[in-house]
C-alpha cells in the first residue's frame, strides 16, 4: 500500500484552528448577550414598578386631600388606584402586556395610646387587606407584622400605614432559552408610606 508521509495527523493540524474556536467563542458570546439584555430589560421593568409603587402609595398618603379625611380604605379605592397604576405603567411603557398587573393594599390602625393602659405600645385596631388583578400578589412581608415601623404622630397617637405591592408577570427570554419551564418570571415592588 502506499503511504503518504507528508500528511500531518490530524490532532496535530492547525490550518483552519482560528474558525473553529471562532465559532465555539461566537456560542458563548451570543449565550452571554442574551443574557445581558434579557437582565437590563428585567430590571428597567423593575425600576418602572418601584416608581409607580411609589407613585400610587403616594396617593394613599395624601388621604386628607383626595379622600376627605377618610383614613379607611375601600375595594372601589383599591380598583381606581390599580386603573392609576396600569395608566402610569402605560405612559411609561406603551407597549407592555398589563393584563396581567395585580395589585394589594393593606391598610393598618393603631387604638388610640390614650385609650390602652400602656402608651408606649401598638395596638391594632383595623388591618385590612385588598386584591385587584387577575393574579395573586402576595407582599414579601405582611403590614401586620411591621408595626414598629409607625410613628408617633404630633397628636400623641400612632399614625396609620399602608403598603402597596405590584406585581407583574413577563417573560424572559434567558429563562426560557436555558429550559426554566415557560420562561415566567414575576416582578414584584413594595411601598410603605404613612398617613400624613
Amino acid at each position: 500500500m502506499f503511504k503518504n508521509m507528508n500528511v500531518r495527523p490530524l490532532l496535530t493540524n492547525e490550518s483552519g484552528s482560528v474558525a473553529v474556536e471562532f465559532a465555539m467563542i461566537g456560542v458563548v458570546l451570543t449565550f452571554l448577550t442574551a443574557f445581558l439584555v434579557d437582565l437590563v430589560l428585567q430590571q428597567a421593568m423593575i425600576g418602572k414598578l418601584d416608581r409607580v409603587t411609589y407613585s400610587v402609595a403616594g396617593t394613599l398618603r395624601e388621604r386628607t386631600q383626595l379622600y376627605h379625611n377618610d383614613e379607611y380604605l375601600n375595594q372601589r379605592q383599591v380598583d381606581t388606584i390599580s386603573q392609576l397604576a396600569k395608566k402610569v405603567l402605560l405612559d411609561m411603557e406603551s407597549g407592555a402586556d398589563l393584563s396581567n398587573l395585580s395589585i394589594t393594599v393593606e391598610e393598618l390602625h393603631f387604638v388610640e395610646p390614650k385609650l390602652t393602659s400602656n402608651l408606649h405600645s401598638r395596638v391594632v385596631s383595623r388591618y385590612n387587606s385588598f386584591r385587584s388583578g387577575p393574579e395573586t400578589c402576595t407582599p414579601y412581608t405582611k403590614l401586620n407584622n411591621m408595626q414598629d415601623l409607625s410613628p408617633k404622630g404630633s397628636y400623641g397617637r400612632w399614625v396609620p400605614m399602608y403598603q402597596v405591592t405590584l406585581c407583574l408577570p413577563s417573560v424572559s427570554w434567558f429563562t426560557r432559552f436555558t429550559g426554566g419551564g415557560d420562561g415566567k418570571t414575576q416582578h414584584k415592588s413594595f411601598s410603605i408610606v404613612v398617613v400624613r
